[in-house]
């Protein structure tokens, strides 16, 4: 006895029928439709999208003043010559 039944056995019944699998090119149109109905319910906004450049140049500018600050060192420093923790930012 096999456990599944043969194509004949399911050919032409429709809630058991093999098919054939994802279509070879997706409807984008209305994917992209879809998409946009799904984040606006979920109460997403679909603005314009950040520049993506714009990220780097604040993480940029952030350690550009830690450098300066002394919080990051600079130059040839090795780990063997450097603190094994990270100066805080306590008082003393």
């Amino acid at each position: 006895m096999t456990h599944h039944k043969s194509n004949r056995a399911v050919e032409g019944d429709p809630e058991h029928a093999h098919n054939r699998g994802m279509p070879l090119r997706s409807d984008d149109d209305e994917l992209h439709a879809r998409t946009v109905r799904e984040r606006r319910e979920a109460g997403l906004l679909g603005g314009p999208m950040e520049d993506p450049e714009a990220e780097y140049r604040r993480e940029r500018v952030e350690i550009d003043l830690e450098v300066g600050s002394g919080r990051i060192p600079t130059g040839h420093v090795t780990r063997r010559t450097r603190a094994p923790y990270p100066p805080s930012s306590y008082g003393d």
